[in-house]
């Protein structure tokens, strides 16, 4: 009985010239004995269809084969009625031998300044990237392949791989862990499977290379599955959240990502802005193609930058939740300058109102600051930011906080005892190794009144909050872990960008956990 267990599923297969036609045809052949359909996919140079030659192999090859292609990778010609994504496949194969090495030409001009943009940028390469980031797709890199994600760290970071040896210098310098096969292994059995990347040391694995994306197909690991985590569970009663944001540019995946979790858990939320303008995404946070300089990587997926686009955008439903924020500058008072002449009276009158304004908090159950660079210029020295976290401190109610928004609890402070409220805590915040350097825009806005950029942030944050945590308590910047968040008791705070969706999620564990949580991630 035939086996067509993967009936319905469909291959993309790069391909460019010098192919090796034994490889193609046992791609075609195989995955069709299984039920599969395999689409040869290239860059068609912004043609409907493009013919590629074979390579010459003496006792191999020892003839010009010739493939027409007709699957086009995006190249920037959105005309064309035949491009195809990566999501339209249950995997994605780039060829093996020196096709891949074609399929990294660019027309631009390369220097020294941006080779490995370049590199990275070309369409095949961006169309593996893309694949690359959806675990539900199985990938298979053979031979030469891995160059296609060699000018890209963050791909193969840690990934076990194996490859043909001309490529391996590239290999480890970008980060891969390179695994050979047990000795005595077959030419046709050195494979290497490390979650959804398969990768071989030459076309003579192509077999088993697909049957080991078969079964990936068929049995994704359990490291791969991309249901979301499940909703923590939520005791009776509503719960209301007052979530702060700066007007100079929050990161977006830093507010939708805790916010979905809130929605998730059914609390209610408020937003608030210092003097209440409507807050705005950095455009780079919406843009998946942005490599962030200092992680060598992108940063946001293209389903975040789809919500935080959404978010962004005063039409949507979610976009309207930002309009006619919270002003902090009139829900608190300001508090006078020491030489103002009437201080002693303006004081005073700064203490009355300051009570009132405090009342204000008792409808929240927790706060959240949410980061990016814009709480910098608007929030991180602002009094009325100090007061309204010093107002949920001695409420003993939860205050959650992100990257560089993680600075306004430094500098947040009792004016008599002028001490940090995190004197003794554990907390994480954007550390040294991430930090951005002169030349690289750190602060970036598309509204008029906004629009600057700002080189390096102004102060370390890790320096500052390693300082404030002392004596007693420590600063934790998990350097090399793909996330930092830290609970100790009122606050949770988060390193950065990938740490959000985990931020609200434990924001959610101190609120309703059974026990509610009061110490984790050290």
């Amino acid at each position: 009985m035939p086996d067509t267990s993967l009936a319905g599923k469909k291959i993309a297969l790069l391909v460019e010239a010098q192919f090796i036609p034994a490889e193609v045809k046992l791609y075609q052949e195989r995955f069709a004995s299984y039920g599969a359909t395999v689409d040869l996919v290239s860059r068609l140079w912004g043609q409907p269809s493009q013919r590629f030659y074979s390579t010459v192999e003496p006792g191999v090859v020892d003839a010009v084969e010739w493939i027409e292609v007709t699957k086009a990778i995006d190249e920037g010609h959105p005309e064309l009625p035949n491009i195809v994504r990566p999501g339209a496949y249950d995997a994605v194969i780039a060829a093996a031998n020196y096709t891949t090495v074609r399929l990294r030409y660019s027309e631009r001009e390369i220097t020294t300044a941006n080779a490995a943009e370049v590199a990275r940028n070309a369409p095949a390469a961006r169309f593996f990237r893309e694949a690359m980031q959806n675990p539900k797709i199985i990938k298979g890199a053979p031979c030469h392949a891995l160059w296609l994600l060699t000018p890209s760290p963050d791909l193969l970071a840690g990934r076990k791989v194996i490859c043909n040896p001309v490529v391996l210098a590239d290999v480890i310098n970008a980060g891969g862990i390179y695994t050979p096969c047990p000795p005595n292994t077959p030419p046709a059995q050195q494979v290497v499977v490390d979650r959804d990347l398969v990768t071989n040391t030459g076309w003579h694995a192509t077999e088993a290379t697909v049957d080991a994306i078969r079964e990936l197909i068929l049995n994704p690991p359990a490291a791969i599955r991309t249901d979301p985590p499940p909703a923590v569970p939520v005791t009776p009663g509503k719960r209301r959240i007052l979530i702060l944001l700066s007007e100079w540019g929050y990161w977006g995946e830093e507010l939708v990502g805790p916010l979905g979790e809130f929605d998730r858990a059914g609390y209610d939320v408020d937003f608030c802005t210092p003097t209440g303008r409507r807050p705005n995404a950095i455009p780079v946070s919406w843009d998946p193609s942005f490599f962030d300089p200092p992680l060598q990587r992108p940063v946001t997926s293209d389903s975040m930058a789809a919500r935080v686009i959404e978010m962004d955008d005063p039409s949507t439903q979610q976009g309207k939740r930002l309009e006619n924020p919270i002003s902090l500058a009139d829900w608190f008072p300001q508090r006078p300058y020491f030489a103002a002449p009437t201080f002693v009276r303006g004081l005073e009158a700064y203490n009355r109102l300051l009570v009132d304004a405090e009342r204000g908090i008792e409808k929240y159950d927790a706060v959240l600051i949410v980061g990016g660079s814009g709480p910098i210029v608007d929030m991180v020295n602002n009094q009325r930011v100090h007061d309204l976290i010093l107002a949920f401190l001695r409420a003993g109610k939860p205050i959650g906080a992100e990257c560089y928004g993680v600075a306004c609890l430094a500098f947040a402070r009792d004016m008599n005892m002028r001490e940090s409220i995190i004197r003794g805590k554990h907390v994480t915040g954007h550390c040294l190794e991430y930090d951005y350097q002169d030349g690289t825009a750190f602060v970036e806005s598309r509204r008029q009144f906004l629009n600057f950029n700002m080189g390096p942030p102004p102060y370390a944050l890790e320096f500052i909050l390693r300082d404030a945590t002392a004596p007693g308590g420590a600063y934790h910047g998990n350097f090399g872990h793909p996330t930092s968040v830290i609970v100790d008791y009122p606050f949770i705070t988060g390193r950065s960008t990938p740490d959000s969706i985990l931020t609200g999620q434990k924001m959610i564990e101190v609120l309703d956990g059974e026990p509610p949580l009061r110490r984790w991630g050290w």
